[in-house]
């Protein structure tokens, strides 16, 4: 089989793109409080490619986003991202910018283990980081990566779907009032 000069070219190239995808790119998982505010917010910073909405840090086997049906799980963000345009450490200082670092019962008006704050980590370089860069007054858990379940895409990218019931939603929350207060 001999392959002309067009197909070892595109070859390549495939190759390359798989390469600078794997190597350009990092995963970092956090839980904020509601899954549409935390994408909302770190879908803004450049080196961030996506963040996807979803479930993680329980037991509760496949969890789905319906009342009852995703246990102990915590709603979270995936957070792919490009170590040459974004370091983990402005991450990780951003989530501390975009949560109540406070508050372990919930975020803002939701309340429960589903809505609290965690940072998670896949090694000891980044649990130590994390934890370098966290306020004084953080309550907020530290824990290890598990693994992450995606909500149904009509809740990716909620906040660019529905605006309106998005902004009505995080203005009754009160986060931006609270934020305010935390950052002064």
């Amino acid at each position: 089989m001999s392959l002309n000069l067009k197909t070892i070219f595109f070859i390549i190239i495939i190759i390359i793109n798989l390469y600078a995808k794997n190597v350009f790119s990092q995963t970092f998982i956090y839980s904020g409080g509601c899954f549409w505010c935390t994408e909302s917010d770190t879908e803004k910073l450049q080196g961030v490619s996506s963040v996807i909405s979803g479930f993680t840090s329980g037991t509760t086997p496949n969890p789905k986003y319906y009342p009852g049906k995703w246990g102990d799980h915590r709603e979270a963000a995936l957070v792919n991202y490009n170590p040459k345009l974004i370091s983990l450490e402005k991450l990780v200082k951003h989530v501390f910018k975009s949560i109540d670092y406070e508050d372990n019962e919930g975020q803002f008006c939701d309340r429960g283990r589903s809505y609290s704050p965690a940072i998670y980590y896949k090694n000891d370089y980044e649990k130590n980081l994390i934890s370098s860069l966290a306020p004084k007054s953080s309550v907020v858990p530290i824990e290890p990566e598990s693994k992450f379940f995606p909500v149904r895409e009509e809740h990716q990218d909620f906040y660019l779907k529905n605006p309106f019931q998005y902004n009505f939603y995080r203005y009754r929350c009160g986060r931006d009032l609270r934020l305010d207060e935390l950052n002064k």
